[in-house]
C-alpha cells in the first residue's frame, strides 16, 4: 500500500476541472436584452492544484503564455471569487490555464463567457452544489442583463428577463431551428460594449416601445414554430440598431440587400460590430458571404466572414 502522504499528493496531482463555455450574440433584433443564441465558439478553462493562484493564456498551437489581462480586467478570477465567497469557502490556489477561439470586444459573448467559465469551474471545484438557475441569476446580475449568460449557459437560443426582487431569472432555454443557418461577418476593428450603450436614448417614443414589443411576440413565436416570415418581420427593430449602425460601415447597405440575398435578416450581434446574417435552405451562402464581406469592407477594414454553428448544450464540465 502507498502511505497516506503518498495518497494525497497523488489525489492533488490528479485534481482536475475542465469547463467548456460557448459564444453567444445577443439583442437579437427586437429582442433587445432579452434573447440570445449560442455558436460553437468556446473559452476554455482548465484548473489544477498550485502553490499559488496563477492565470496562464493556451493560444491555438497549445503553447503558455502569459495570461494578457490585468487582475481588474480577469472577469474569469472576478467570477471565482464570487462563487467563493457565495459559498464561503477562500480562494484556492490554482493553475487556471485559459484557451479561447471567442473574438474579444467583437459582440460575440466573450466577456460573458469568461464570467459564466469562471462560475462554472470553481463551483465544480469547491463542490459548491450551486444550481444552474443560480449561476444564471449571478452572471445576470453582474451583466445586468441575462441574453448573453444565458444563451452561454443553456445552449440553443435563450430568452429571459431579470426579476430584481426574487434575485432570479425567468427564462425558457429552447432548442435554435437547425434549418436555419447564421453568416457571421466579424471585423478587424473593435467596438466598446460601453460606448455602444451610451449611444442608446433614455427615453423611447410609444410608437418605437410598441413597434419593438409586437416584433418581440413575432420572433419568439416565429422561432418555436420556425415560421421564416415571422423571423423576417421580429427582426426589425428599433430601440437599438438605429442608434449603433452609424458605427458600422456599410450595415445599411447590407440591410436593403436581405430580399436579394434570401437572407432572414442581418443584425448587429450584440453591441457590434460583429454583424449576423440568418439564411433560410434555399439561400446561396457563397453569395451571400461574397455581398456580407463587400459591403462591411467599404472603409477599408478587414472583414472575415464565416458560418457559425449554434451550440445546444452550452456550458458544461469536461
Amino acid at each position: 500500500m502507498m502511505p497516506a502522504e503518498a495518497n494525497t499528493l497523488q489525489f492533488l496531482r490528479d485534481k482536475q476541472v475542465k469547463v467548456r463555455v460557448p459564444a453567444s450574440t445577443a439583442n437579437l433584433g427586437s429582442g433587445f436584452d432579452a434573447i440570445g443564441v449560442a455558436f460553437q465558439l468556446y473559452t476554455e478553462l482548465t484548473l489544477e492544484e498550485n502553490d499559488k493562484l496563477e492565470f496562464l493564456w493556451a493560444d491555438k498551437g497549445g503553447d503558455i503564455k502569459p495570461f494578457p489581462f490585468v487582475p481588474e480586467e480577469n472577469l474569469i478570477l472576478k467570477a471565482m471569487k464570487r462563487v467563493a465567497s457565495e459559498i464561503g469557502a477562500p480562494l484556492p490556489n490554482l493553475e487556471v490555464i485559459v484557451q479561447s477561439d471567442i473574438p474579444f470586444t467583437r459582440g460575440l459573448g466573450s466577456s460573458a463567457a469568461a464570467y459564466v467559465a469562471g462560475l462554472f469551474a470553481m463551483n465544480e471545484w469547491l463542490k459548491g452544489g450551486l444550481s444552474k438557475d443560480q449561476l444564471l441569476w449571478i452572471a445576470a446580475e453582474e451583466e445586468g442583463h441575462p441574453d448573453n449568460v444565458g444563451a452561454s449557459i443553456f445552449g440553443g437560443f435563450f430568452i429571459g428577463a431579470i426579476d430584481w426582487e426574487a434575485r432570479r431569472v425567468h427564462y425558457n432555454a429552447l432548442k435554435f431551428p437547425e434549418k436555419w443557418t447564421w453568416l457571421a461577418a466579424i471585423p478587424s476593428y473593435t467596438l466598446s460594449t460601453s460606448k455602444a450603450r451610451h449611444l442608446l436614448p433614455s427615453t423611447y417614443s410609444k410608437q418605437d416601445a410598441l413597434f419593438n414589443l409586437s416584433r418581440y411576440g413575432l420572433l419568439t413565436s416565429s422561432l418555436l414554430t420556425e415560421n421564416e416570415q415571422g423571423v423576417i418581420l421580429g427582426l426589425n427593430d428599433r430601440l437599438h440598431q438605429p442608434y449603433r449602425q452609424h458605427l458600422i460601415p456599410g450595415f445599411e447597405d447590407l440591410c436593403q440587400k436581405r430580399e436579394q440575398l434570401q437572407a432572414l435578416g442581418f443584425v448587429i450581434s450584440g453591441a457590434g460590430p460583429t454583424v449576423l446574417g440568418l439564411f433560410g435552405r434555399g439561400a446561396d451562402l457563397s453569395y451571400a458571404k461574397q455581398q456580407m464581406e463587400q459591403s462591411l469592407s467599404k472603409s477599408g477594414e478587414v472583414v472575415r466572414v464565416e458560418q457559425l454553428m449554434v451550440d445546444q448544450i452550452g456550458a458544461h464540465i469536461e
